[in-house]
This record gives C-alpha cells, sequence and structure tokens, in this order.
C-alpha cells in the first residue's frame, strides 16, 4: 500500500515500487488517493477539493495504473468517502457536510451519510477514478469515522438506529461502485469489530478489509474473517509495517503481524478469503527508500508463510537486493534492528520494546523529556557503526543501503541528543552546559542537512510535507521536518549560551 494522501511521492517511485512488487511476486498494489490531509489526484469533476501540490493528473494515474497491469500489479485505488474526508469538508462549499460529533474520538473526521449531496459527490469522484484505474476493486475507506453531530444525522439515527445508517451508506456506496463495473472494499474496524452488527445488513458483494495491526495470534485472525465469510462477505486481511505505532522503522512484532495474517488467510480454503494486502502509512515517518526490507520480509511470508519468511527472507533480500553474501553479521543487523526499533507507546501501548524520542524542539518538549528520566543510548550508536561495516559489501542498491544507514544514524541521534542533556542536567545542570548546547546544535544542523539530502533524492524538495506542518498529523509523523524544528531550538539555545 501507498499512503500518497498522506505525502505524494514522485511517479518514478511508485514505477519502482511496482517493479519491486512484481519481482517479489505481489500482484496487487493498494493506493490511497484522498485523507483529511488532501487529494492526491487531481479530480476533474472536483477540481475545488483540497488537492496536493504534487498530485497526480487522471493521465498520470492512468499512465501509472497501465504500468502496473503491464508488470502484473494491480493498482486499487482508494477514495475515503465516510471517515477521513476533510479533504472535502474543508472546502467551504461542501464544509456544511462535515458531521463530526463532539463526544466522538478526537481527530477524527465524519462526511454527512444522510445528506442527499454526499453521494452525489462521491459518485462524481468515483467516477474519476474509474477511468484512470481499470481495477475491478474500488476501495472506498469507512475507517475510523467521527460523525453523527449534525441535527440530519441524529434525526436519522433515531429513526432507522446507528447501524442502519452506516449499513445504508455503505450499501449506496455498493451501489455506486456496481453501477461502474467496480467491486466495493470498505474497512473492517467499524463493521467487523466496534459494531458487528452492521456486516449482516451489507450487500453480499461488499468486501471488507480487516486491518488488525497488534494482532499477532492467526486463530483470531481467522476467526474474524471467519465472521465475515458467515455473513455472506467476501475479505481480505490488512497487516501492517510501519503505522501511528512506530518512527522511521517497524520493530518485530510488525513482522509477527505479517506472519499471523499470512499464516490465517493461507489457511482458509474459501475462494471469498482474497488475501492480503500489507499497509504502510504516512511516509514521511520513515526515509522512503530505507524499508525495502520490510516488504521483502512481507513477500516471502505472503507467498511462502511465516516460516519460510523468517527462515530465508533477510537472506534472500541481501542477496538479491544488495548483491552480496548473507553473513552472520547480516543476520546480526537484521537480528538488531528489528529489536531494538523503538515504538510510540501512545499508540501502541501493548507493544514491548524502547520508546521513540521525538527530538525536542522547545522549552516546553525539553521540560518534559527531563522529567521522562534517563534513556540509553549506546545501542543506537552502535548498531550505526556496525551497519555501516557491513555496508563494504552492498554491490547494488548502494543508495538504498545509505537511506537504511541513515535511519540508524537518525535514531543515534535522536537518542544521543536527549541522553546528553539528561546526564549534563545529573551532573552539572543546564546552565552550565553550554558547550554541549553547542555540540547538539552543530550535530542537530549535520542530521537536518543529511535527511534534506535524502529527502530530495526520493521525494518532491518542495513538498509541503518537509516545508510546514501536515494538519492532522503528529511531530512524530513528519521526522524531518521535526528534526528541522529541533535544530532550530538547539541553535537558539546555543547562542543564548555564549
Amino acid at each position: 500500500m501507498v499512503d500518497a494522501a498522506r505525502l505524494p511521492e514522485p511517479v518514478s517511485y511508485y514505477r519502482r515500487l511496482i517493479d519491486f512488487c512484481h519481482e517479489w511476486e505481489l500482484n496487487a498494489l493498494l493506493v490511497r488517493l484522498t485523507d483529511d490531509q488532501g487529494a492526491a489526484l487531481r479530480f476533474r469533476s472536483h477540481p475545488e477539493l483540497v488537492t496536493h501540490l504534487h498530485a497526480l493528473t487522471l493521465e498520470d494515474a492512468r499512465d501509472l495504473a497501465a504500468y502496473g497491469e503491464q508488470r502484473g500489479v494491480t493498482l486499487i485505488p482508494e477514495v475515503e468517502s465516510f471517515g477521513h474526508t476533510r479533504y472535502i469538508t474543508a472546502v467551504p462549499r461542501h464544509a456544511h457536510l462535515e458531521d463530526r460529533d463532539p463526544g466522538g474520538p478526537a481527530g477524527f473526521s465524519g462526511l454527512n451519510p444522510v445528506a442527499p449531496e454526499t453521494l452525489a459527490l462521491i459518485g462524481d469522484l468515483c467516477r474519476d477514478v474509474a477511468e484512470a484505474f481499470p481495477s475491478r476493486y474500488l476501495h472506498a475507506g469507512c475507517d475510523e469515522v467521527n460523525w453523527g453531530g449534525s441535527e440530519r444525522s441524529r434525526r436519522a439515527i433515531e429513526a432507522r438506529g446507528r447501524v442502519q445508517v452506516v449499513a445504508d451508506h455503505i450499501n449506496g456506496l455498493n451501489e455506486i461502485c456496481r453501477g461502474l463495473g467496480r467491486e466495493l472494499i470498505v474497512w473492517g474496524d467499524g463493521v467487523l469489530h466496534r459494531e458487528p452488527d452492521i456486516a449482516p445488513r451489507l450487500e453480499k458483494s461488499v468486501i471488507v478489509m480487516d486491518w488488525q495491526y497488534l494482532a499477532t495470534d492467526p486463530r483470531a485472525i481467522a476467526r474474524a474473517a471467519e465472521r465475515a465469510l458467515a455473513q455472506g462477505l467476501r475479505v481480505i486481511g490488512a497487516p501492517a509495517l510501519i503505522f501511528c505505532a512506530w518512527g522511521p522503522r517497524a520493530g518485530h512484532q510488525q513482522l509477527r503481524n505479517v506472519d499471523a495474517f499470512a499464516d490465517a488467510y493461507a489457511g482458509i480454503g474459501d475462494p471469498r478469503c482474497l488475501g492480503v494486502i500489507i499497509t504502510n502509512w504516512v511516509p514521511s515517518r520513515y526515509l522512503q527508500r530505507s524499508i525495502w526490507d520490510h516488504l521483502a520480509y512481507a513477500a516471502v511470508a505472503l507467498r511462502r508463510g511465516s516460516a519460510a519468511a523468517q527462515q530465508s527472507a533477510f537472506r534472500s533480500f541481501v542477496e538479491r537486493f544488495y548483491g552480496t553474501g548473507w553473513s552472520s553479521s547480516w543476520r546480526a543487523i537484521f537480528d538488531t534492528y528489528y529489536r531494538i526499533a523503538p515504538h510510540r507507546p501512545s499508540c501502541g501501548p501493548r507493544l514491548s520494546g524502547p520508546r521513540l524520542p521525538v527530538p525536542w524542539a522547545s522549552e516546553g518538549d525539553l521540560r518534559e523529556m527531563l522529567r521522562a528520566g534517563v534513556i540509553d543510548a549506546s545501542p543506537y550508536a552502535r548498531f550505526h557503526a556496525r551497519l555501516l561495516s557491513v555496508g563494504q559489501s552492498v554491490r547494488q542498491n548502494q543508495g538504498d543501503f545509505s537511506a537504511l544507514a541513515l535511519s540508524a544514524d537518525y535514531l543515534a541521534h535522536a537518542f544521543w541528543r536527549q541522553a546528553a542533556v539528561e546526564q549534563a542536567r545529573q551532573e552539572r545542570g543546564l546552565r552550565s552546559a553550554g558547550g554541549l548546547l553547542e555540540r547538539i546544535a552543530e550535530r542537530d544542523r549535520t542530521m537536518v542537512e543529511k535527511l534534506d539530502a535524502d529527502w530530495n533524492v526520493a521525494r518532491f524538495s518542495d513538498s509541503p510535507g518537509k516545508l510546514e506542518t501536515a494538519p492532522g498529523l503528529e511531530p512524530a509523523d513528519q521526522l524531518l521536518f521535526r528534526m528541522r524544528q529541533a535544530a532550530e531550538f538547539s541553535a537558539q539555545l546555543a547562542r543564548r549560551s555564549t
């Protein structure tokens, strides 16, 4: 999956990703075109929608989809049609369609499902998408919705019940898709888990995509799939690599999440079980070229099962992608990086392992960081040095290896700057730490230069994703932008200390 809705990336990268899918025997790529942050496609029918600077034209999308078909990779478009819809409601002309419930989940958006113009507008967008993407499938989102606050929706809930209103909206989307010769996919968090009474009310041609990013038990995943099948629905599994729990790297828990979905779906002998798509969220969280090993592992797990992936996926990746021999050092690299990858506890409270430091960039950040206490930065510095040592053998895709090494360099730096300040405070107080602040500022500046150079190779150099705060995203969601803010603040502190 590519989350183009959060950050459009160059067509050359999408083509390279399609090539990777072809080479590693993956046959579908979900392309998220819309979200709260904007549209990554220039809709012909509604050019007024919030649209990213580097959004695809319909012609771009058509050419990309054709390239995918040539390589045996079907591009499945996703257009958000219920939640994640500020790309619509942030436009004054459509602001009346926003349907947030003040008592609902904070940060989530909602499109009024009972306003008659809602389905008409979504129908226009789906027609544009169907023109560009020949895929038989069209994903309409419908996850993480905060709705029910408007007078019109409250009356509908009173008359029909909340479950039926949602089911009617999804069935309306399904009718649009059928009219376009497409088959509707929706996310399964609401219809399978939070409000399971929705599922039996859906038209049987609807496909449910079940995402459970913390699940590692294939039996529980299979039971959820079987519930959907028992309702007469088709189902697709959706584990994650990088989602909101992770920064530049996913930890070993996500490999087990992929394993569990791969094994669960392989064991379901029902043709209505359509397979598994790996999700990967918010590109500005990670370095684009640094996560090919994530994708290679997932590819082996989906094609050959978790046992084969655990035994041979990284070896195959090193040999095929980096063009070098497998060794105990390479094994230790992948074992270590997945083990020490830090997570964000606010998003993944059940995850184990180190916590991700978000670089402090203000007085408030600094005070909060100091309250958190001591962290150990040494594993990341040692790991970065070890990674550089094996990199001398890389013969292919050296720029991608450099990005992998930079991700480790960034984590080593993020941990070091936090640990160094805490140690200085304990030993002599920050007031006498002028030399340390100057060193932090210099290293911050160097890290920003490295991250910026990497971004400019792989992404649009003038992308708002690296130059400004993206609405609806947190500081940890914008690695380079946050590091730039942190560098500006540490430079201010260093100047004050002299």
